[in-house]
């Protein structure tokens, strides 16, 4: 008699299944990517990618040396944003207050500190670090580098960049103890405690540059599934309202874990402070990416940024992580999905780095003006 679906054998699929959802994301250089929604809304896909510790080959390895910056943008590293920027008050007080607290909380593990420099990059271009993960598509990216990003801006009072959060509620540990708690503080409703406040540092750098934008800080992950689905709506509606908007940023922040009991947090020291290193990550159409002809744009952006940011705050990205991946990126030519550093760096190290990225991404709309 051949039983096959016994309870007993239902029972351990299922036990089997869950067992690696939770055990996955914690495996050692592993981090977890979620495509973009399939256009009707549907289906999210999941991938797992591991973070190689050294240099690979896809067939397409280069190192291209660039001209180095003129004395005079030497002169300006680090900048005159970071030396002047200060720790807001309140995120100072919530420091203060954890360190208090911290003493009676039970430590779920350690953080380690690392800075990313060209780990997992397979093409380095100057200054411009990429992890090409795509296995078909393999650009010139020191061609499409030298393009530059394809922006022509107008009046740079009107809206140009609309920055969002899919993932609304991924917050940050409000102080370093070298250990990390209940996971469920890695996240808040709270704007003044997560990404969303790191999209209010960027926007702060563009006001003091006289650019336009919009700041979506809707909450898109109340429920995961079908987040990305959800911001597309906004998205798309704001793009019809405010013509004039050229970029979108979708501002996240990264969870690397090398084990259940440790972290990873990617950190540089900018101007004397600490800062959470950035990951930008853009996509291209191969495979189950489809409806993205423009996707070149989008790399082309996000190397003129990397470029500009690694020039004027050298570390502050870690390699551009270009994938099988849409997201929300197909919406404009200049769309990009950025990591500011993981949960387990602190608030103020982000909130500094969204400060950092909002500086070079005005001066670089200020050369399309």
């Amino acid at each position: 008699m051949r039983r096959f679906l016994t309870p007993s054998v239902i029972g351990s699929v299922v036990l089997l299944a869950v067992t690696l959802f939770l055990v996955l994301p914690h495996i050692p250089d592993l981090a977890v990517y979620l495509s973009a929604p399939v256009p009707d809304g549907g289906v999210l896909q999941v991938r797992s990618e591991g973070e190689p510790s050294s240099a690979v080959s896809n067939g397409n390895n280069t190192v291209v040396p660039l001209e180095e910056p003129s004395a005079e943008t030497a002169s300006e590293m680090p900048a005159d944003s970071a030396a002047a920027w200060d720790l807001p008050a309140d995120i100072e007080e919530m420091e203060n207050a954890f360190l208090a607290q911290s003493g009676g909380k039970t430590a779920l593990g350690t953080v380690q500190e690392r800075f990313f420099v060209n780990d997992g990059a397979t093409d380095v271009i100057g200054r411009v670090a990429v992890r090409d993960c795509a296995e078909e598509l393999h650009p010139d990216f020191a061609a499409l580098l030298r393009e530059g990003a394809n922006l022509n801006i107008g009046d740079k009072a009107e809206p140009q960049v609309l920055i969002f959060h899919t993932h609304t509620t991924e917050g940050y540990l409000p102080a370093f103890t070298g250990s990390f708690y209940e996971k469920e503080a890695a996240r808040s409703t709270d704007p003044a405690k997560t990404v969303v406040r790191v999209g209010d540092e960027i926007c702060a750098a563009l006001k003091a540059h006289g650019i336009g934008y919009i700041h979506d800080t809707e909450i898109y992950d109340a429920a995961y599934d079908g987040a990305y689905a959800r911001s597309r709506v906004n998205v798309l509606s704001y793009l019809e309202k405010y013509p004039s908007i050229q970029i979108v940023l979708d501002v996240h922040r990264d969870a690397i874990y090398l084990s259940d009991t440790s972290a990873c947090k990617p950190t540089a020291e900018i101007g004397g402070r600490k800062a959470a290193q950035i990951m930008i990550i853009t996509g291209v159409e191969e495979g189950p990416v489809t409806d993205f002809p423009g996707w070149r744009d989008n790399l082309r952006f996000a190397l003129s940024l990397q470029n500009a940011a690694q020039q004027k705050y050298e570390g502050l990205m870690k390699p551009i992580y270009f994938c099988r991946r849409k997201y929300n990126m197909d919406v404009v030519p200049c769309g990009l999905l950025l990591e500011f550093g993981s949960d387990t760096n602190t608030l103020a190290e982000a909130v500094y780095s969204g400060r950092l990225l909002g500086e070079t991404l005005a001066e670089l709309i200020e050369k399309y003006d």
